[in-house]
């Protein structure tokens, strides 16, 4: 830092090439990482909140989906990257599902949510980023797998490598993902309640709300009929949210609902947002399923008797939005952790309602 290094490392977040970009934005994750508050501030001023939101926001996946290529078009890029964000390949995952079939799991690059000790406040956690980052699995289970010949199964993996419109998605969403959790480190941790006002005044409360809620929200291709060559109209398709996205989505969520009263009284206005978040308490990947619970709990969280009444409010609102359903069908799920956090969602919830 003392060296100037922060200034460097911006200016090739800044760069036109995405791979630097992306290593850039995935440096300033690990720099905010347990930093003071003055050094986070620094970051997002030398990075600049108008390019912050340019980084997250920026999406080809609309054109890559719709292209009229012959190629079978997949849900979203699967990253394979190295711990400090080097080289990495990308693999679309309906492309390696039908190299692989449909039992078959593809090994990605994942996001390991330790808690830190140090921000641990009472019973609410602020969940962040490790600086190693942990393997998980995105289980392509319950799909139809595609028979295909060596030549073909080589052509898809070609496509997805050298098809620009993939590439740029897949470079799209590589650099979201960073740019979402350099936010879910910012926020989180010792002085997260200044960051939190730091991060609303530089961007805006309705657009970091109205960039979270995007984040969750599918999307539908072919919505206009576009079919491929000699082919009928496709119908349209509904496209989930890339599981990396949303668990960095999830847990700024989290880290929000942590912070002060005000904080959880603007978070709880958040009705579209906080429906999206619901409808994730099956999701497959089980972080996205605990950190439903741990929106409950830190949104249904007294810190005081001036916010008993408030939090009352936050949680009757939370069982108009069906998440005490949720969370009761949530204490069946098979990862123990999942289960212990609703047990606490649940019991904060009925204990404030009764």
């Amino acid at each position: 830092m003392d060296a100037g290094v922060l200034k460097l490392i911006c200016e090739h977040a800044h760069s036109p090439n995405p791979k630097l970009r992306l290593n850039a934005v995935w440096a300033l994750k690990h720099l905010v990482f347990s930093a003071e508050n003055k050094v986070k501030v620094s970051c997002l001023e030398e990075l600049g909140p108008g390019w912050l939101i340019q980084l997250i926001c920026d999406d080809t996946e609309d054109t890559a989906l719709g292209a009229s290529d012959d190629s079978e078009e997949g849900e979203g890029a699967t990253e394979v990257s190295t711990d400090m964000g080097g080289s990495y390949m990308s693999i679309d995952p309906e492309v390696s599902q039908e190299l692989f079939g449909a039992d078959d799991e593809v090994e990605q690059d994942g996001l390991n949510m330790a808690d830190d000790g140090s921000s641990i406040t009472r019973s609410r956690v602020d969940y962040v980023l490790d600086e190693k980052d942990s393997e998980f699995k995105r289980s392509h289970r319950g799909r139809q797998a595609v028979p295909l010949t060596l030549n073909a199964r080589l052509a898809a993996l070609k496509d997805a490598e050298t098809n620009p419109l993939k590439r740029a998605r897949q470079d799209d969403i590589a650099v979201q993902e960073q740019g979402l959790d350099f936010i879910r480190n910012l926020i989180c941790g010792q002085g997260s309640t200044e960051m939190i006002d730091t991060l609303f005044k530089g961007l805006g409360e309705d657009r970091v709300f109205d960039i979270l809620a995007s984040k969750l929200r599918p999307r539908v291709v072919n919505a206009y009929g576009r079919g491929k060559r000699n082919s009928p109209a496709a119908e349209p398709r509904v496209i989930q949210p890339q599981v990396e996205i949303v668990v960095a989505v999830c847990f700024i969520v989290v880290h929000i609902a942590a912070s002060k009263p005000q904080h959880r009284q603007l978070l709880i206005s958040q009705t579209e947002l906080l429906k999206l978040l619901s409808s994730l308490s099956e999701h497959p990947n089980k972080n996205v399923r605990a950190a439903v619970a741990w929106s409950v709990i830190n949104l249904t969280w007294v810190d005081d008797e001036a916010d008993q009444i408030s939090c009352r409010k936050r949680a009757i609102e939370l069982g108009k939005l069906g998440f005490l359903a949720k969370l009761e069908k949530m204490e069946q799920d098979p990862e123990l952790d999942v289960r212990e956090r609703c047990k606490t969602a649940l019991y904060q919830m009925k204990t404030i309602l009764h």
